[in-house]
């Protein structure tokens, strides 16, 4: 036995060393996240809102719990484009019913190439039970990883579950407010639950833009609710992309770029967190930085290429990108988006398809209400109502004085309207506060069209001094790889 032990010994050292590379491998070269291209879900007994709400909940759940990519378009791919993607892309069409408050779920899948070679679709059925086990069921059903530990993202009690779905879906600011009582005792109803933290967390941030600034909604509030959203699911995608907005909306861009490059670690595969990534390094003036954030997440949603649900990508715009901003503002009919295609009309000459684009915006009142405020504001300014604008511009600007979310990045384009309708003195005093409230893209400050008559003072050059010292302070803090 003894002539044995030797062999067995060295046989032994060479598995541990050979785990032990293989372990290190892993870590020196992790998988790449699967992806999943999420159709629209078509869940049956619920309206639309709700259906809605459910699908972003399993579209958290595979983010969560198995560190997938998941692209959700608003607009049905084409078959072409389907046939398109990676060969190792999972196509998902989620369907269900509810039950009373159980939930039973239908979800077909296939491999893209799988797809393009006209092979039949996978199909995973489960019978109507509690929403959560219903989720972590079909979770279970699918070809991805799965999380070792235990996902703490949604209510326990079924009917807190439909009331989150309803709740999640919300993208009108004045709703947001009315709602935010039944938000925020259904977070404290169900306090393991992630999901219900970051829905109270929206609802308190949309309510900053839509309250003002003498009601009961300081931004800590909503700052620590989505900290308890991650404090239950550490990275949670959509909560760190939140907190990271809210942050750079205050100012605390320094704070945003830490909390979403922590995240980022994490869950490097997932699009929207390069996005929040992209938005506050471009407001720092880091845009090079946001330019790699935004290639990278570009690569990630490629071919489908889909915008973000929560920005106009003026990483573009800043580096005088002006075709790829334009195209990247045609796939929403939005506040935000008709106000830029408006001002790049209008920078480049042409007022008529301007003034339309700003009409179109001052009337949709749901979603981006300062932006629809603007849109108002350079609509009479095209048409000649150059007092009428003036006034509007000012009352604007008084009542964002009583909110409580500055965002500097709003406040300089109030800069260049000012400056626009010819009032100089007041643009160099509302970029003084741009610049106060976070906004340092120095490029933008040098290159914006509209801010040039503003930019002739004796202010301007203070101004510029204090841009480019704190820009040069972010970029040694914050290199390159903070953003992938």
């Amino acid at each position: 036995m003894a002539s044995i032990r030797p062999p067995l010994i060295l046989a032994a050292a060479l598995l541990g060393l050979a785990g032990a590379g293989l372990w290190t491998w892993r870590i020196l070269h992790p998988r790449p996240a699967p992806r999943v291209v999420l159709l629209t879900p078509e869940i049956a007994g619920l309206d639309p809102q709700a259906a809605q709400g459910a699908g972003r909940l399993w579209m958290d759940q595979l983010e969560v719990a198995s560190g997938a990519t998941v692209l959700a378009p608003t607009t049905p791919p084409s078959e072409t484009q389907l046939r398109s993607l990676p060969g190792t892309d999972l196509v998902m069409r989620l369907s269900g019913r509810r039950v009373g408050d159980a939930l039973g779920l239908r979800l077909a899948w296939i491999r893209a190439s799988d797809l393009a070679d006209g092979r039949p679709w996978g199909i995973v059925e489960i019978p109507p039970e509690g929403p959560k086990e219903a989720f972590q069921a079909l979770q279970r059903g699918l070809p991805l990883p799965r999380a070792r530990a235990s996902v703490r993202l949604l209510p326990e009690d079924a009917q807190r579950f439909w009331r989150l779905a309803a709740q999640v879906a919300v993208t009108d600011d004045a709703a947001a407010l009315q709602d935010l009582d039944s938000a925020r005792a259904l977070a404290e109803a169900e306090p393991a639950s992630a999901a219900a933290w970051l829905n109270c967390g929206e609802h308190l941030y949309r309510s900053l833009w839509a309250e003002p600034a003498g009601g009961s909604l300081p931004q800590g509030q909503a700052l620590e609710a989505f900290d308890r959203a991650l404090a239950l699911l550490p990275g949670y995608p959509r909560a760190a992309l939140l907190k990271g907005m809210l942050l750079t909306d205050v100012g605390d861009q320094r704070s945003a770029l830490q909390e979403l490059s922590a995240a980022r670690k994490l869950r490097p595969g997932v699009p929207d967190l390069y996005a929040g990534l992209a938005y506050a390094g471009r407001t720092s003036g880091l845009l090079e930085g946001a330019g790699r954030a935004v290639a990278i997440r570009r690569r990630l949603t490629a071919p489908l290429d889909l915008p973000s649900p929560w920005f106009a990508e003026n990483t573009f715009l800043y580096q005088g990108d002006t075709a790829a901003f334009r195209a990247s503002l045609r796939a929403r009919r939005d506040p935000v988006f008709l106000f830029y295609t408006g001002y790049l009309d209008l920078a480049e000459g042409h007022a008529a398809e301007a003034l339309a684009a700003f009409q179109a915006g001052a009337a949709l009142r749901g979603t981006s209400m300062p932006f629809s405020d603007l849109c108002a504001v350079y609509a009479l300014a095209v048409e000649g109502k150059r007092v009428e604008a003036l006034k509007a511009l000012t009352a604007f600007e008084e009542a964002r004085g009583r909110l409580r979310v500055p965002d500097g990045e709003l406040t300089f384009k109030v800069a260049e309207a000012y400056a626009y309708l010819g009032q100089a003195e007041k643009a160099d005093e509302a970029a003084g506060r741009a610049f106060a409230q976070g906004f340092g893209c120095l490029a933008w400050y040098d290159r914006s069209p509209f801010f040039a008559p503003a930019r002739q003072s004796p202010r301007w050059t203070a101004l510029r001094q204090h841009l480019q010292e704190r820009q040069e302070l972010l970029a040694r803090s914050f290199p390159l790889s903070t953003f992938g």
